[in-house]
């Protein structure tokens, strides 16, 4: 009889979590409290059940040290974790890629930073302009202008999940940029939907909306964290000057849903 279970650990709380990953700024800030999944551990490396239920999708989010990361994703899915979850994609730090791809079929999927700031920046000149945006009734208006000058935005107007929306207009009272406040599962603000007019950029625009949001969710919460795509180096730059950090660079990937079994 094989009375060796798995070399990794279910943890039992949050806790618990912060002390086995030494505090890491995504366990505390982008990990709930109380999970609704279970969340395990190698080491210093863990991973949980990261759910979009907009979306329909569910990953198997595994972050930590680079080495620890793919002892604790190569154990995982040789005791089929990612089948029990029913998970369709995996997130891992880039740094690790490789090992998804050795152990499952993936295809697709993107590259992200997850960021934090704990740190209010100063304010920028083009703050001047900013005015609020109401997520009900200036809902088309920024659906059409996020649909026009960024389709990739994730602001969700309307969808009454965004806190804050900062815009800033022309002369004309057109919108040339806006962005959005909103909450992770784990209640703490992440910057979402910013946009600039493509005829507008350069001019500090996008810069200033994200500072005036950063300085509100710092003032109330202590942190704001925020995604990009990790191929946006002008966002990077503007990011970098308001005092964010990196925390992990992910590779997210979907999971090949498994071929058709072959009669016997």
């Amino acid at each position: 009889m094989n009375l060796v279970g798995p070399p990794f650990a279910l943890l039992s709380s949050h806790g618990e979590l912060l002390d086995r990953t030494a505090g890491d700024p995504y366990a505390r800030w982008g990990v709930p409290a109380t999970r609704p999944g279970p969340v395990y551990a190698l080491g210093a490396a863990a991973a949980l059940v990261r759910d979009n239920p907009r979306r329909g999708r569910r990953s198997l989010t595994v972050f930590g040290p680079t080495g620890g990361v793919e002892l604790l994703f190569i154990a995982l899915v040789e005791a089929g974790i990612h089948q029990q979850l029913a998970v369709s994609s995996v997130s891992v730090p880039q740094s690790a890629e490789p090992v998804v791809h050795r152990h499952l079929s993936v295809s697709g999927g993107g590259d992200w930073d997850w960021m934090w700031t704990t740190t209010a920046p100063a304010a920028t000149p083009q703050e001047r302009r900013i005015v609020s945006l109401d997520d009900t009734t200036d809902a088309q208006e920024i659906l059409r202008f996020s649909g026009a000058h960024s389709p990739t935005a994730e602001g969700d107007p309307g969808e009454g999940i965004t806190q804050l929306w900062l815009g800033i207009r022309d002369d004309s009272g057109d919108l040339i940029g806006c962005g959005a406040m909103q909450r992770l599962a784990s209640g703490y603000p992440h910057l979402a939907g910013i946009t600039v007019h493509t005829a507008h950029r350069g001019r500090g625009l996008g810069r200033a909306i994200s500072a005036a949001l950063t300085r509100e969710a710092v003032r109330a919460d202590g942190v704001c964290t925020l995604g990009m795509y990790s191929d946006n180096d002008t966002a990077r730059r503007v990011y970098d000057r308001l005092g964010y950090r990196t925390a992990y660079a992910w590779a997210s990937r979907r999971l090949e849903p498994p071929g058709p079994t072959r009669p016997s």
